[in-house]
């Protein structure tokens, strides 16, 4: 333990380190032996173990779990997400990729997905820290294949709207790996041919939850980000639109978030759409306490515009249980 580089191993690895680089590190396997029943190693699996008094926490059981199964396995799936910054990812299972001929038994923990199609460069990258991470495409594509299509959605719109992926680096990844029976292509795509018509993702996690509010309403899927000329010549965007019926939903921040200068601003756009007949509503993150009783309400404004526009689409979903 006096080992400069046994420290520096710690440190950098979220306080964690497999036996072999102990050894290395110029430990001998009776001290590695002799610091676990002090007290001063806690075995985390059984090729790894942890400096006792360091956070167990999700990176450190990621790393650890990386160690434990060997070169060519990596952090993928939801646990990727997590790593990449996504929201809501779950911090357990942590999920491993592994190589099909990997036979090491996942701890309770955790989850392997075993693969043939491994590349490195294209599907995983090596971090700073010593984690192999699923790329942000392998990790959508990952997704996909666990998900349901508005989960996914959800965290591919994240995914976009952090700069992780764009739509056309996607659609060139999924032409590249695309195979008859790859669970996950199809969902891909879905997400792919909705993002064609618009070149912004959703701003943010409260539009994704009244996508989901609207689908549960059984109104018409709205167009994200959609365009809107005023009448000065600029174009702003209405984060989720009815082009056919000029109304459009904004899920935004409140005005503690924006202060005088965000609520000024939103003061002026709207009058900006009123001057070209546009029905913009705007919702801030306290919605998400009285979503059920906003539902009516969208779903009656709704069809007062489509009836002063009754050539519009009249397509209207059955509501879905909440």
């Amino acid at each position: 333990m006096e080992s400069p580089e046994v420290f520096r191993l710690f440190g950098v690895q979220y306080g964690v380190a497999s036996v072999e680089q102990l050894i290395a590190a110029g430990m001998s396997r009776a001290q590695i032996k002799r610091s676990r029943a002090s007290g001063v190693f806690t075995m985390v699996l059984p090729t790894v173990v942890r400096l006792t008094g360091c956070e167990d926490s999700f990176a450190s059981r990621s790393m650890a779990l990386m160690f434990h199964c060997g070169p060519g396995t990596f952090v993928g799936g939801a646990s990727a997400g997590r790593l990449l910054g996504l929201r809501r990812m779950p911090a357990e299972p942590v999920e491993l990729t592994v190589p099909l001929y990997c036979r090491t038994r996942p701890p309770s923990w955790a989850r392997f997905v075993s693969t043939s199609w491994i590349e490195p460069g294209r599907d995983y990258e090596s971090r700073k820290d010593g984690l192999r991470v699923a790329t942000p495409l392998r990790m959508l594509f990952g997704l996909a294949a666990q998900f349901g299509q508005r989960q996914f959605e959800r965290a591919a719109e994240d995914a976009w709207h952090l700069g992780l992926v764009a739509p056309q680096d996607a659609a060139a990844y999924l032409n590249e790996i695309r195979r008859s029976g790859r669970t996950g292509v199809t969902r891909f795509a879905e997400w792919l041919e909705k993002t064609a018509v618009r070149k912004r993702p959703a701003q943010s996690g409260l539009e994704q939850d009244f996508i989901d509010l609207i689908h549960r309403a059984g109104l018409p899927e709205p167009v994200r980000q959609h365009p809107v000329v005023i009448a000065d010549g600029t174009t702003l965007h209405v984060d989720l639109a009815w082009p056919d019926l000029r109304f459009g939903v904004e899920p935004g921040h409140s005005w503690w978030h924006g202060g005088d200068g965000g609520q000024r601003g939103d003061q002026h756009r709207d009058r900006c759409f009123d001057e070209v007949d546009w029905r913009v509503l705007r919702y801030d993150e306290t919605s998400r306490r009285v979503f059920s009783g906003l539902v009516p309400q969208l779903v009656r404004i709704y069809h007062q515009r489509r009836a002063r526009f009754p050539r519009a689409n009249r397509y209207i979903r059955e509501p879905t249980s909440s």
